[in-house]
């Protein structure tokens, strides 16, 4: 709905998500992210300090769509209305469908199986976040789901890496991956800080 689709094609390859380990953490990622110019970022709620952190990345990434992950009830969904651009799910759910319907908001609900995304669907969600993606079948399932469901778009994310991704960017129904391999400990950043930036502009330079 919205413009879910704009999101997962304009963060492709990888949508980062980040589960940040502090507010210092979040700011130097947040930094690096900027300068690299990545797209957008899906940030977590998995920390106290969570809704800082979305601040953080807004403000330090001003050309990019900041969006919260793990969002899992109407309290979440509504701060995230006022806070990111986007909201992701790891499943679905109607009564945050209807939320995001009613605030015009750029809802990513999460799926698992053929049920689910026909229940989005008739909610009228084409974009969709397979999660947990490796775990439930992964490239084999989202062939397998191609047939049914021709229209429906996919960023997995769950158990992807490095290793793997580009097995799943080989889908045609697989617009963009998520993954937090691509988010650096402080300790990897403050290590090869350089190793990074480059990782991370060679990703994003057909965008840039």
């Amino acid at each position: 709905m919205n413009d879910a689709l704009t999101i997962v094609n304009k963060t492709a390859p990888v949508m980062p998500v980040a589960q940040f380990k502090s507010l210092d953490h979040a700011k130097a990622c947040a930094e690096l992210f900027a300068e690299a110019g990545v797209p957008a970022v899906e940030v977590t709620l998995r920390h106290t300090d969570a809704w800082q952190m979305v601040k953080l990345c807004r403000d330090l990434m001003p050309n990019a769509r900041i969006g919260v992950g793990t969002v899992l009830n109407r309290r979440q969904m509504l701060r995230a209305v006022d806070e990111a651009d986007f909201v992701i799910s790891p499943g679905f759910s109607r009564e945050l469908s209807m939320l995001a319907h009613k605030t015009l908001t750029t809802y990513i609900p999460g799926v698992a199986t053929a049920t689910e995304i026909m229940a989005a669907m008739a909610e009228e969600h084409r974009v969709f976040k397979l999660y947990p993606a490796e775990a439930i079948g992964g490239v084999t399932l989202l062939k397998s789901l191609a047939g049914p469901f021709p229209d429906a778009v996919f960023c997995p994310t769950g158990g992807i890496s490095q290793a793997n991704y580009h097995d799943y960017l080989a889908l045609p129904n697989v617009h963009c991956v998520g993954g937090s391999w691509i988010v650096p400990s402080e300790e990897a950043l403050a290590k090869d800080r350089k190793g990074y930036l480059a990782m991370l502009k060679s990703l994003y330079q057909r965008s840039l």
